[in-house]
């Protein structure tokens, strides 16, 4: 048998030692995890929620799945799916508790680490390739983040994969050919399914390709095409779904939580410098400052060979372009992260695995010189990074390790006490009043669906219209003694209310690790009252034809009572009433109202548009069904159906309402000669709703 002489031995030792250094952090890794058996929070518990969620919906964890692609969708309202996704697949193999469905953030991790060694080769070669292989493994950052349940590594591991084949496929002297545009384009849709927060360097990214574009023949510009083509295809249906919520919960999480946590203005000095200083600790001291004087130390030497003067387009030749590439996605993503006004260490993250390169080419600028003057052997400074992360701060956390393992979190031993008092594992929705690490709503609800659970945590008490609903319907109800946590004042007042009331009785006290404790307080038998929510659930729909006085009145009672309610068992009540009625009166006006609303709030608006339109016929007279139709016509993009209803029904019926969604409707299908009317009749609609619901106003 003939033996192979040609085999690239030195190819496979490399590969050999990035998987080794995999396993060396996958090993403390696993060590933090077992050890600290901490309860996750609130982002922590809320993703693990989001992964058991698509792991039943794929029938990975038992249950029947989800019944249609819709409902698949749903899962997902506000994150993309993809990592939830995986991370629910991996939690059907490994677990679902913390510390085993951490597993799966050891494998973004390894995807991580492989991406920065394919990133290494093609930048310098194997030696750079594995210095960048370990500091990204003994980051002190990256190690918070892989002791810590959020989608920051899948998202850079994403990002650094999309970056590396994007980059290879527009470099010129090695780019062009069509597997590359492929991989690159699933790279990029993977990356925005992932993670919002990938267009920060998406957006640059792709900016940056189409000038270069212009400058290339048609071949790369038909794949850029389909690049484009392939990314909407594949995001599309997510966020067709779910944009309104995509939207507004964006919104929320920018804007508002920038308002409520104080963070700094994006136009003040202090934004501007704000994720500086934690560089030091995201990499450690040691390593941070080699590899920054080894860039500085560069770049005077290259300053200092300039023979001639620098024309722009040299940075975009073959041997500059790798390196170009690198620098404009950090400076881009850097700053469009500084103008994102809410701020969070972890926020950076995107820019993390770009900055870690150029570090390993400072390290590697020492190496040459050391080696050129010292004759200093270049596998000496793979010694920088582990020294650098054992005087890091995340070293030190493992000191807390016993410590942090002491720590009593009660939220087990609640969710085992609800469920021992369930019937034929009946479903059930815990009110959570306080809301911190230790116990929040999300917590609860995660625990809670673990093998098979149908527990859901809920929180009420920010408002004092909770009170009464909570008193009257409530089963459950979690309190806390001491600090509240992260909720408003009117939390202590729902927190008295409970106890006052003879209508509960404490089942069980919880120590804290501070001052206080937490309680866990049940419904009396003797003072169960049915919650009969689905009549006045029909009440509430036939007040849609009211219009915004009605609608009003609907979603403040609605959104009390999914809280009350996490599972909305009221709904299928609701919809078996409906149905039957219609079946031996299908103009029964009350049951429309019910099936409309209810696909409203079950995020399907073409279902709904079919009863409205029965309603519109119905009551003829009545504006308010049109106006309803109209609006869950645009909210399927069909503003064409859309204005076609409103202006039809506005001759019918002449309402101010109807006016400005025509001319809304109108201008989105392109008929933007209606700016004009559009400017009067939606100020006149604005003013007239505000007016009309100035007499319920808080």
């Amino acid at each position: 048998m003939p033996i192979r002489k040609n085999i690239n031995y030195s190819k496979y030792i490399f590969w050999i030692s990035v998987l080794f250094v995999w396993i060396i952090s996958t090993l403390a890794d696993r060590f933090w995890w077992n050890s600290y058996s901490t309860t996750p929070s609130w982002d922590q518990a809320d993703y693990l929620n989001s992964a058991l969620d698509h792991a039943r919906a794929l029938s990975f964890l038992g249950g029947n799945g989800a019944a249609d692609f819709s409902s698949f969708l749903d899962k997902s309202p506000k994150i993309p799916p993809l990592a939830s996704i995986i991370n629910g697949a991996v939690m059907a193999f490994a677990g679902e508790a913390p510390h085993e469905a951490a597993w799966s953030l050891s494998l973004w991790n390894g995807f991580l680490i492989f991406n920065i060694a394919s990133w290494g080769l093609y930048l310098r070669g194997k030696n750079f390739a594995l210095l960048g292989v370990v500091i990204s493994a003994f980051s002190p950052f990256l190690f918070h983040l892989r002791t810590d349940y959020v989608l920051e590594l899948p998202l850079i591991s994403a990002i650094t994969f999309y970056l590396f084949h994007l980059g290879r496929w527009s470099d010129k002297s090695i780019g062009g050919k069509w597997i590359q545009l492929i991989i690159a384009s699933f790279a990029c849709a993977f990356s925005l399914l992932i993670k919002q927060s990938s267009l920060l360097v998406i957006i640059p990214s792709l900016l940056f390709i189409f000038i270069l574009s212009l400058k290339r023949d048609k071949q790369f510009r038909l794949q850029l095409l389909c690049l484009l083509i392939i990314n909407l295809l594949m995001i599309l249906p997510w966020f067709y779904h779910n944009w309104i919520m995509i939207l507004s919960g964006t919104y929320r999480a920018v804007f508002e939580s920038a308002a409520k946590e104080g963070d700094p203005s994006i136009f003040g000095f202090k934004s501007v410098l704000w994720y500086f200083p934690f560089l030091d600790n995201q990499f450690g001291r040691v390593t941070f400052l080699s590899g920054l004087s080894g860039m500085i130390l560069a770049l005077l030497s290259y300053i200092r060979s300039f023979r001639t003067s620098i024309k722009l387009v040299d940075i975009f030749n073959k041997n500059n372009y790798k390196w170009t590439w690198i620098y404009f996605n950090l400076i881009t993503c850097w700053t469009f992260t500084t103008f994102i006004p809410n701020k969070d260490e972890r926020y950076i993250a995107c820019t993390i695995p770009l900055i870690i390169l150029l570090l390993a080419l400072g390290l590697s600028n020492w190496s040459d010189w050391l080696n050129t003057f010292l004759k200093f052997k270049h596998y000496y400074l793979l010694l920088i990074p582990p020294i650098s992360f054992l005087f890091s701060n995340s070293f030190n956390k493992f000191n807390t390790l016993d410590n942090n393992s002491n720590i009593y979190y009660p939220v087990r031993d609640i969710i085992s006490i609800v469920k021992s008092d369930q019937t034929f594992d009946e479903k059930e929705t815990v009110i959570v009043v306080p809301s911190t690490p230790e116990i929040n709503q999300h917590n609860v609800s995660y625990f809670g669906k673990m093998q098979d659970g149908n527990i859901l945590g809920r929180q009420l008490g920010q408002s004092l219209l909770h009170i009464e609903p909570v008193l009257k319907y409530s089963n459950w109800v979690v309190l806390a003694e001491g600090d509240q946590g992260s909720v408003s004042s009117n939390s202590i007042v729902l927190d008295n209310a409970i106890r006052d009331s003879s209508l509960f009785m404490m089942v069980r006290e919880f120590p804290r690790e501070k001052e206080g404790s937490y309680s866990l307080w049940k419904r009396r038998t003797i003072s169960l009252k049915q919650n009969e929510f689905h009549n006045r659930f029909i009440e509430l729909a036939n007040g849609m034809e009211r219009g915004p006085l009605g609608i009003k009145l609907i979603f403040d009672e609605i959104e009390i009572e999914h809280m009350l309610d996490g599972h909305f068992k009221y709904q299928s009540i609701v919809r078996d009433k409906a149905l039957s009625k219609i079946s031996s009166d299908p103009e029964n006006i009350e049951s429309l109202w019910s099936l409309a609303l209810l696909k409203i709030l079950s995020n399907r608006p073409s279902e709904a548009d079919i009863y409205l339109r029965n309603l519109e016929i119905l009551l003829s007279n009545n504006p308010w069904p049109s106006a309803y139709r109209t609006i869950v016509n645009l909210s399927t993009w069909n503003p064409w159906k859309a204005s076609s209803i409103a202006d039809r029904a506005h001759k019918r019926n002449p309402h101010y309402f109807l006016k400005s969604l025509g001319d809304t409707s109108a201008i989105f299908r392109g008929a933007f000669w209606r700016l004009k009317s559009a400017s009067n009749s939606v100020p006149n609609a604005i003013k007239n709703i505000d007016e009309v619901l100035k007499p319920i106003g808080k």
